[in-house]
């Protein structure tokens, strides 16, 4: 059997537009599931390889309904509670 490899970039840009995609609704509990997955793997293959720098959470200002993290009006981050009330922690990137 012929060894294969891809590029982690690949990896990185397919999980990513994963975890962008799908219901941002809380009835969304499979989609979410299968977005938590995803990055639990792409995190192990980054540590693995050595390539993990961290995510950033994506915003309200991106379209989400659940967002990884709020920010207001004006686009500041708002105060360590309400940034994080009521979202989405798979919504993030890579």
């Amino acid at each position: 059997m012929a060894r294969k490899t891809i590029p982690v970039s690949y990896v990185i840009d397919l999980v990513n537009e994963m975890l962008a995609a799908g219901p941002s609704d809380p009835g969304g509990d499979r989609v979410r599931g299968q977005r938590e997955g995803a990055y639990l793997v792409l995190e192990a293959i980054l540590h693995e390889t050595g390539n993990y720098r961290g995510y950033r959470h994506l915003t309200n200002h991106q379209g989400y309904r659940m967002p990884g993290v709020w920010y207001g009006d004006d686009g500041q981050i708002l105060p360590y509670p309400e940034r994080f009330n009521n979202t989405d922690n798979t919504r993030r990137q890579y």
